[in-house]
């Protein structure tokens, strides 16, 4: 082999070695960064999920209470309606 090509194979084995050394120094704080990203992604979901359930918790709770007997005449109350028994006819 000649010393020229010696030389550039020794330049392309050193260009070759600094992009390589470089892809290894990249790809972990890429790698870092992304994953960042994505936990700060699932801790909104999971707050989002949180306050959906709270939600989802204080309307069955006045779902719940507005089906109560005590709750429904209350409002029977205040609305002015009368409540009358109603007449069971047996039919056999």
């Amino acid at each position: 082999m000649s010393n020229e090509a010696r030389n550039t194979g020794k330049i392309i084995c050193t260009v070759v070695s600094v992009l390589v050394i470089g892809i290894c120094i990249v790809v972990p704080v890429w790698q870092s960064s992304v994953n960042a990203q994505l936990e700060a992604r699932i801790s909104n979901v999971q707050a989002e999920i949180f306050n959906y359930e709270t939600s989802r918790m204080r309307i069955e709770a006045d779902i719940a209470k507005r089906t109560t007997p005590e709750y429904i005449v209350e409002a029977a109350i205040q609305q002015n309606i009368n409540f009358s028994q109603i007449a069971v006819v047996a039919s056999l």
